[in-house]
């Protein structure tokens, strides 16, 4: 493989080391925030590409001793190479360890966090022989219109204190094609705030086909597909396939925590693995905090076209009304206070 990243500075690092391994793009301001989430939850190397970036960020992660930096080669770039960028970090330094590959704007939580750490979490996923875990981002949001809503430092569950629960968000078999790539995880998660206002799918009416779909799909089990849960899951795909040929999801499943293996990859940002892996009974789940830079952070990402399908969702949110005129808040919406508000979401399935 191509080199596309540099170092000046290769970390010395040990067997026992629990890594993170992220890529930022202009994060200054959600920095701070991210690595003290994460060196509060035990990680004790930073393995960070910096993106080119002009804000400040650069001057962050150099001032941090348990930071590592790498940039990208000329003539690789973001779009094109991301998940090579990933794959030659975790090969080179990560192999056989335990990572966590998180996006800046995500904050991994699990069930126990105020008194279990992750080389807690880590001696539990080997006890159980587990290779990976899997965990549903959660979209979080808070009470004003998305485009006005500005973080300005301090808690990021204080500025962006509520999601969609456990009952707007479903599980859906990935397509068979997928899975013969990324056969890890073999579903998706979908549903939450971006899904209902921007891209929404007719699955809350009372037809049978809709009562069947959201019984079947439902993510307060677990993710499993054995048994007749597995001819459930493929049941309810077909009864919304033809939606599904109108609609782009949003996936919100990812794979954060992982014991390396040379030779893996991640479809695009860490949503699934290149090869089987077992994954744990243990459920997590990633905070997101997409919404923390309003109509310019919109602008930024559609101009950029990085995200899914040319980052059509940041285009959606720059022309909508929802966006400029509304609260997202709605029946449905849950509020963050500590990792037991985020009910089935975490937990063992």
């Amino acid at each position: 493989m191509p080199q596309y990243l540099h170092c000046a500075n290769p970390p010395a690092l040990s067997s026992s080391d629990i890594l993170c391994v992220a890529l930022a793009h202009n994060e200054a301001a959600l920095l701070p925030e991210f690595l003290s989430h994460y060196r509060a939850l035990g990680v004790s190397r930073f393995l960070i590409v910096n993106d080119r970036s002009t804000d400040g960020t650069d001057e962050i992660l150099s001032q941090s001793e348990d930071v590592t930096v790498f940039t990208p080669c000329e003539g690789s770039t973001y779009k094109e190479h991301k998940r090579f960028w990933r794959a030659e970090i975790l090969d080179q330094y990560g192999t056989g360890k335990w990572c966590v590959v998180p996006d800046i704007d995500e904050h991994l939580i699990f069930e126990g966090m105020g008194s279990r750490h992750l080389p807690d979490v880590v001696a539990d996923l080997e006890r159980e022989g587990a290779k990976a875990v899997q965990a549903t981002m959660v979209d979080m949001y808070s009470d004003v219109p998305f485009n006005e809503a500005r973080y300005t430092g301090g808690s990021l569950t204080e500025a962006f204190p509520f999601f969609d629960g456990p009952d707007h968000h479903f599980r859906l078999i990935a397509p068979r094609r997928f899975r013969k790539k990324y056969p890890t995880p073999d579903h998706m998660v979908f549903g939450g705030v971006r899904q209902r206002l921007f891209l929404p799918l007719d699955i809350y009416g009372n037809s049978w086909r809709e009562r069947f779909f959201r019984g079947a799909s439902t993510v307060n089990g677990g993710f499993g597909f054995r048994g007749a849960s597995g001819l459930a899951a493929y049941a309810a795909r077909a009864l919304i396939k033809s939606r599904l040929k109108k609609r782009n999801l949003f996936n919100l499943t990812k794979v954060p925590l992982v014991r390396w293996r040379k030779g893996w990859f991640y479809y695009n940002g860490a949503h699934a693995l290149s090869a089987p892996a077992r994954l744990s009974r243990e459920k997590m789940a990633l905070l997101h905090f997409c919404f923390a830079a309003g109509s310019s952070g919109f602008e930024h990402k559609a101009a950029r076209g990085e995200h899914a399908n040319g980052s059509e969702f940041y285009q959606k949110m720059l022309h909508s009304d929802q966006a400029r005129r509304s609260s997202p808040v709605f029946t449905g919406t849950e509020k963050y206070t500590s990792e037991k508000s985020l009910g089935s979401f975490i937990g063992r399935s």
